[in-house]
């Protein structure tokens, strides 16, 4: 039951970013995005309580649960609110069944914040009436430079899943901190990444990625470095000053990714060969 919630969680932000990412309001997204990090914080308290009673994270997505709405930006908040109702509804069932008081306690907390979620949502509902662009204001988006930016994204988003997953199940503290801090700082790349799709008329891919199995820090490491590798590259194709810019400075976070896992590492080689000699 708690996997569910938090592959419905990770439906709801997924949702919830394609509309940040769309609509070109920022005082509308900026309220989206608000409640997007508060679903966050739910699927990462389900996904805790998941490993408290022992089971596995698994940061799959209810598919059919994702429903982006449009053209219009109306019928993508209208699905925002049915979004909501959807999670009340799951788990004030679940309320009913549920024999755990920790869990009871965390489900009627997170109906609360679903709750006040569909309230602003239905006022955000009512401001985007007659908000929208014209059609001579809409761009039309640059096809390859797309299909670039669009390839980055997606990585972004499998290296989150990647980094959560490993700060759900580590054992050291330092690592979890290191795992969580990555993923953060990927969720904000995603994010600009996302937005300047949409600056540009495109639309982002944000279907589920393929998450390969549990990577170790060395595996990491390689990641970063080929990522990096990739920024540079499709720099290099870009014209826009702006998103030039960007794709060189999200390079230079990745670089910084990649030095903190390598002095992780380099500490832990040294602690276990100390604790060799110290046994020998």
């Amino acid at each position: 039951m708690l996997l569910y919630n938090v592959a419905l969680e990770h439906s709801a932000i997924v949702q919830y970013l394609y509309h940040i990412f769309l609509i070109n309001n920022a005082e509308i997204t900026e309220e989206i995005e608000k409640i997007a990090r508060q679903e966050m914080r739910h699927m990462k308290w389900f996904a805790q309580k998941v490993v408290q009673l022992g089971g596995e994270v698994e940061l799959k997505r209810v598919e059919e649960a994702i429903k982006v709405g449009g053209p219009d930006w109306a019928s993508m908040i209208e699905k925002d609110v049915d979004a909501e109702q959807l999670a009340i509804d799951t788990y004030t069932e679940q309320l009913e069944v549920v024999k755990d008081d920790s869990v009871k306690k965390l489900l009627e907390r997170v109906i609360n914040d679903e709750t006040q979620h569909r309230h602003e949502f239905s006022e955000l509902l009512e401001q985007v009436k007659g908000m929208e662009l014209s059609e001579e204001e809409r761009k039309e988006a640059d096809e390859k430079t797309a299909v670039l930016i669009n390839k980055l994204l997606q990585e972004e988003y499998r290296i989150i899943l990647d980094y959560l997953k490993n700060f759900f199940h580590s054992k050291n503290c330092e690592y979890r901190d290191i795992m969580l801090d990555l993923a953060i700082e990927s969720m904000v790349h995603m994010g600009e990444l996302g937005e300047k799709l949409g600056e540009m008329g495109a639309t982002p891919d944000l279907s589920m990625p393929e998450i390969k199995g549990s990577r170790g820090v060395e595996e990491h490491i390689l990641y970063e470095e080929a990522s990096g590798r990739e920024y540079t590259d499709i720099s290099k194709e870009i014209s826009d000053p702006s998103l030039k810019r960007l794709l060189e400075w999200i390079n230079s976070q990745e670089e910084y990714h990649r030095q903190r896992l390598l002095e992780f590492m380099r500490r832990m080689r040294k602690l276990t060969v100390g604790d060799l000699k110290k046994r020998d």
